[in-house]
């Protein structure tokens, strides 16, 4: 019996498929397969009950699989307590990540993660909450930086972590020829006239934006991006309205030079910012550190 074979049989029960389970670990399918074989000769047990649509856990292969998660939990115990040395440490964390974050959290806590892991690559994607929360069902990040509206309603059947890190208010904002310009604050209602540009589908923010407008009338949609900055030079110089967190306005040059105008919208649930991880993954040594730096620097 080998390590890597109770990783395989971990990766074929949390995707139910021998060719999903290569692919993540890439790892050829045929290899895969004749390992996991191997291991049920040498048990004398059938593991998995093989379909054309997938692979399930017999009842014994479900007890063989719990207990495979236990042996490497403490295998990555050891692995912590003998990787003494992180600047020999060479592998990729993959971020999905909302751009507010992105912009305002990620910087200094990569500068300082940094110093400890210098060898390791971190790779950011930005992108909505929604995409973030698909790929880290799937495995393809490490770790998200989503925003929630209202209610922390992440379950997916027990699969996903949130850990908080902040909440935060949402703004609408107009440039400096808007007729709401001169305002403070506005409710959803008050908007429904005005155009909108909004963030693309796969952000909560867009859902949540049409779903509480919508409750007064249609929306009038002028055009949609994944880049903030885009939203703001659209907004300066149109009538259009953006909309985003409070902390992606703090700072900002065109609010400090009246470019741009900030409203509160008052009717507006709390945004609940935090980290999202996938429970069936044992984090690396890597990511965890990343996760506990991030944690670390948003309770600053």
């Amino acid at each position: 019996m080998r390590l890597e074979q109770l990783r395989y049989i971990i990766e074929i029960a949390d995707t139910g498929s021998f060719t999903l389970a290569s692919e993540r670990l890439f790892i050829a399918q045929p290899s895969i397969s004749q390992a996991v074989t191997a291991l049920e000769k040498e048990l004398n047990l059938t593991l998995f009950n093989r379909y054309r649509t997938g692979a399930v856990p017999t009842q014994i292969g479900l007890q063989v699989i719990a207990h495979a998660r236990e042996v490497l939990k403490e295998v990555g115990e050891i692995e912590k307590l003998s990787a003494s040395d992180y600047s020999q440490l060479t592998t990729t964390v993959t971020i999905g990540v909302i751009p507010s974050l992105s912009s305002v959290l990620l910087p200094r806590v990569i500068s300082d993660y940094r110093r400890i892991f210098p060898n390791v690559s971190i790779r950011i994607c930005e992108q909505g909450t929604e995409k973030t929360v698909k790929d880290c069902l799937k495995g393809e990040v490490n770790l998200g930086l989503i925003a929630l509206h209202g209610k922390k309603h992440l379950d997916r059947e027990n699969q996903l972590l949130f850990q908080s890190l902040f909440d935060g208010k949402l703004m609408a904002y107009v440039g400096a020829q808007s007729m709401l310009a001169g305002r403070k604050k506005i409710t959803f209602k008050e908007l429904l006239p005005f155009q909108l540009f909004l963030y693309g589908n796969d952000f909560a923010l867009h859902r949540y934006c049409l779903e509480q407008i919508s409750q007064y009338g249609t929306p009038n949609i002028l055009s949609t991006t994944h880049n903030p900055e885009s939203i703001k030079h659209f907004v300066m110089q149109t009538e259009a309205v953006g909309f985003g967190p409070d902390i992606s306005l703090l700072g900002d040059i065109y609010v400090k030079t009246g470019a741009i105008f900030p409203l509160e919208i008052t009717d507006a649930s709390e945004i609940h910012f935090g980290v999202l991880t996938n429970r069936k993954r044992k984090p690396e040594i890597a990511v965890d550190a990343l996760i506990k730096e991030i944690l670390a620097q948003s309770a600053r």
